[in-house]
């Protein structure tokens, strides 16, 4: 029987092909043998690898093309020796929890009478229902950028989804992957992540509204949850992003008696993934470096040079990296340049691939088509500026200072490079083309100044201030100066007169007009203006700034 011939009455499902083991636990027990046979050495690190598709002639290619091209950087992997790790870590984590759970046996049904028993007694899991075998569960923590995620979903791809077994009539989940919500999720929301996951394998089960109508306690339906996962045969439960149960209204530690104890009552190995924030809800200390209990994944660390005791894995990964270059007149890597990229990402892997992006995407727009020192500054300047504090942070090994910045991902720079992209294409459309000569050049400069928010009067006089300074820039450039030219124009406050009908209403210019709102933005852009400071620090001065847990709940 082909081995990834889909079950008919599922499109999640492959039939079950099993492979003798020769390990004496694993020998007999279908769950573990219907699994895909464990692969290391040359053979994993093949299957890890995922260089992009690069030809040397696709360096004459258009630009628009090229960029795309760039964009494959995006799944670029090089295998580290963290990686390889995780992966044999869970291979034996999700075969060493199907130990000894073998369906239609008395163990597999004596699990599902005591889940019945606690629903028909309205009673909940606790420390003490747990069963007194070692915990088959670990932690994967590490700082953002690392490629936990990316690494572990690579692992998920090499498993089927759902297993069918036909002489059992049972379908198998090797793996479930959840992720908490930024509100750190209550029990509620637990129990529901994991029919969510559910019901996305089983198409048509409507587990969701089953277990949830009627609006049962959170007690029924984590027992509900429990019982499902039991009956799927799920051989690892994922809990990604669990640094945000520092934000649930419960308690950290409630959720976690909970998921703990029942997947230690069914067996079930539990894979804790979050950033360092998560150290403190799960009992790792950082600066000693302990692995974290079961498996001992330890934590993944950033990638060292050599010159601060690194194994060469950073100078190996950026090597590798460089060659991919879509500029028309690539150079070599010379120390320099690793030297730098090394300061300015700190031994991130996302930063350090998300810069070398950025970078070859900018010399294509500024038409030098080659990365240099200076153009790699200038991304770090401009593309990661919102990350400099916490750069500085991880410059210093600074822990205490990180886990301020921990929910300000360092990874999401795809808006970034899609602004990049945007920026060339409007270059090329007959706005930048126009010159101050056109007759035309001062209308729409005009209007592109009253787009951003100034007045018409405001908008003429910079234009034309503006179109006099200019010679043979493009619009782009007028722009600066015009905003220059406003900027350097500091307005000067009106006060209100008294009339008999009362308060006469602000001056056009004058910031309080938007005071009556505190909740209005424009405050701070007035503010901002008329007291000669950053629009974000005036921002902060109104209470007007979010905190970074409101906006990751959006």
């Amino acid at each position: 029987m082909n081995p990834l011939a889909t079950n008919k009455e599922n499109e999640h499902a492959v039939n079950a092909v099993y492979t003798t083991s020769r390990i004496p636990r694993h020998m007999g027990n279908q769950l573990i043998e219907a699994l895909p046979p464990m692969v290391d050495g040359l053979k994993l690190l093949k299957e890890m690898d995922d260089p992009p598709k690069y030809k040397p002639e696709q360096l004459t290619w258009p630009k628009s093309e090229r960029m795309l091209m760039v964009d494959e950087l995006s799944n670029f992997n090089m295998p580290l020796r963290q990686q390889v790790e995780l992966f044999g870590a869970l291979d034996r984590m999700i075969r060493a929890g199907y130990v000894g759970r073998v369906p239609r046996t008395p163990h597999h049904a004596a699990i599902n009478q005591a889940i019945y028993e606690k629903q028909h007694n309205l009673e909940a899991f606790s420390q003490t229902d747990v069963q007194q075998a070692v915990q088959v569960s670990t932690s994967l923590i590490g700082v953002s950028g690392m490629g936990k995620t990316t690494t572990l979903k690579r692992w998920c791809a090499r498993l089927p989804k759902v297993i069918f077994h036909e002489s059992l009539n049972l379908y198998q989940v090797p793996y479930l992957h959840i992720e908490l919500p930024a509100d750190g999720a209550s029990i509620r929301g637990l129990a529901t992540a994991i029919f969510q996951a559910l019901e996305r394998l089983f198409p048509g089960s409507d587990y969701v509204r089953m277990y949830t109508k009627g609006r049962p306690n959170e007690e029924m339906m984590i027992l509900s949850a429990a019982r499902l996962m039991h009956k799927h045969c799920v051989g690892l439960l994922i809990v990604d992003e669990v640094q945000n149960l520092a934000n649930s209204p419960k308690g950290a530690q409630v959720l976690m008696t909970q998921l703990t104890s029942i997947c230690n009552v069914l067996g079930l190995p539990v894979l804790f993934v979050g950033t360092n924030k998560a150290a403190s809800l799960l009992g790792v200390d950082f600066r000693q470096g302990r692995r974290s209990s079961g498996e001992g994944i330890p934590a993944w660390e950033r990638l060292l040079p050599l010159s601060r005791g690194g194994e060469g894995e950073w100078e190996d990964f950026v090597g590798e990296l460089w060659q991919y270059q879509w500029v028309q007149n690539p150079v070599k890597l010379q120390p320099e340049f690793r030297s730098y990229l090394y300061w300015a990402c700190q031994g991130v892997v996302d930063l350090t691939i998300k810069m070398v992006k950025s970078a070859q995407i900018r010399a294509m727009i500024d038409g030098t088509e080659r990365l240099s020192i200076e153009l790699l500054k200038s991304v770090y300047e401009r593309e990661f500026k919102v990350l400099h504090h916490m750069l500085d942070a991880l410059r210093t090994n600074n822990w205490a200072l990180l886990e301020r910045y921990d929910d300000i991902r360092p990874l999401d720079f795809d808006k970034h490079l899609k602004k990049l992209q945007l920026e060339y294409e409007a270059k090329q459309s007959p706005l930048y083309s126009t010159k101050p000569t056109d007759a035309a050049f001062k209308i729409r400069l005009s209007e592109a100044l009253i787009s951003l928010g100034r007045t018409p009067e405001q908008a003429d006089l910079a234009a034309n201030h503006a179109a006099e300074q200019c010679k043979n820039q493009d619009m782009d450039a007028a722009l600066d100066i015009a905003r220059a030219f406003l900027k350097a124009e500091k307005p000067v406050r009106k006060k209100a007169n008294k009339g008999a009908g009362g308060d006469e209403p602000a001056a056009a210019d004058d910031p309080a007009r938007f005071d009556a709102n505190p909740r209005d933005y424009r405050r701070a852009y007035a503010h901002a203006e008329f007291d000669n400071r950053s629009v974000f620090e005036t921002l902060g001065l109104l209470a007007m700034l979010p905190r970074v847990e409101e906006l990751f709940a959006l």
